[in-house]
């Protein structure tokens, strides 16, 4: 009989976000395996579709329609465990309520711990920050998605280091690719989103951790000497910061335009003149590598993941510092940088971030879990 793995799938119902991203991906690449394994995909959600329907194979699914707060009653009563019966369970969103009689054995993929050093005033921080730690205690293998968050487990959890293993993210290559035609690409993307001018891109923003004001601030200290690039931004930002950076000399020169599709983003990585990504805290920084896939420039921060992330192909600033910013985009604006190089070695750093690496590695960890 196959030891049956139950890998939790309830990520994928938000696609929208880079867990719930990575995770169908991952569930996806992990299909084209042959494993002596039997999996069962798990979702706690209380209200929408059906699991069985929010995945792109027929596969064995358990639904469990409860909200959130009942998830001490879930633990209590071993309901998990009860209606999907498993010899290794893998909370792919960094905690599971399994309850402490488990005999099964656990994996945690904990993708950083933002929630304890950094935490924003959002219920999610406060629901992780409730659980994660005495859960990742629990699990006989962490896997996490870079050196530095698998540094920040080890001091903030005390784990043992030999139990966290590092398995980098991959890259949808069949959306995020250098286009045949980028002329072709560069017209559409110009007219859907009314920017006629080439433009730096900033996606994934946000008014605290992602650093958004920074970059706005850096990019509207350029706008007197009219710069060569707009400055393109995937977000619908708070009204205040609309209204202020839609009036008098922004309005021209600063688009928001809201959430895309994941074609729509690889048109935009592909016809940026660079992505812009000073987050002040990663563990990983998917956009990052997603856009050196297109071949695009990338300026990131210095700090946290995206130094082991971006490598050599990056421009590091210091995202505390609208200077350090700001300096950068000049580079690009003045043209004082080697493009061709540096789409050479982003494609380069790129090609070390594939799903198929992701997957083997993973199930690596499933064999040395069950002793297979």
């Amino acid at each position: 009989m196959r030891a049956k793995v139950v890998i939790d799938a309830s990520p994928v119902f938000n696609p929208s976000v880079g867990i719930g991203r990575t995770t169908l991906r991952f569930i996806e690449a992990l299909q084209n395996f042959t494993t002596p394994f039997e999996y069962v995909y798990f979702a706690r959600r209380m209200i929408g579709r059906p699991l069985k329907s929010a995945l792109p194979f027929a596969c064995g699914t358990v639904h469990l329609r409860m909200p959130r707060f009942s998830e001490p009653t879930i633990a209590r009563f071993h309901l998990i465990e009860l209606l999907c019966r498993g010899d290794l369970y893998h909370a792919t969103d960094f905690y599971l309520p399994l309850g402490r009689k488990t005999h099964a054995k656990l994996v945690a993929t904990i993708h950083d711990l933002i929630f304890e050093i950094s935490p924003e005033k959002m219920v999610d921080h406060i629901r992780l920050a409730k659980w994660v730690r005495s859960f990742a205690q629990r699990c006989d293998r962490i896997i996490t998605s870079s050196a530095h968050s698998k540094d920040d487990i080890v001091k903030m959890y005390n784990i043992d280091p030999n139990k966290i293993h590092v398995i980098y993210w991959g890259i949808d290559r069949e959306i995020f690719k250098v286009p045949q035609d980028k002329d072709l690409v560069c017209s559409k993307v110009a007219k859907r989103i009314a920017c006629s001018r080439p433009f730096f891109l900033a996606v994934s923003c946000s008014a605290g951790r992602k650093n958004t004001l920074r970059l706005l601030d850096a990019y509207a200290r350029m706008i007197p000497s009219d710069p060569r690039n707009d400055l393109v931004l995937v977000w619908n930002p708070p009204a205040d910061i609309r209204d202020k950076y839609s009036a008098n000399e922004y309005a021209a020169r600063i688009h928001f335009i809201g959430r895309q599709t994941n074609d729509e983003l690889a048109d935009l990585n592909a016809a940026a003149t660079a992505l812009v990504y000073p987050s002040l805290y990663e563990g990983f920084g998917l956009p990052v590598v997603e856009a050196m896939s297109c071949g695009t420039p990338v300026i990131a921060s210095s700090t946290t993941s995206l130094p082991e992330v971006g490598g050599d192909a990056a421009v590091y600033v210091d995202p505390e510092e609208v200077r350090s910013i700001q300096e950068a985009l000049e580079l690009f604006e003045n043209r004082d940088i080697s493009l061709n190089g540096i789409r050479e070695r982003s494609l380069m750093q790129s090609a070390r971030f594939s799903w198929e690496e992701c997957v083997r590695q993973t199930i690596d960890v499933y064999r040395s879990c069950l002793g297979v």
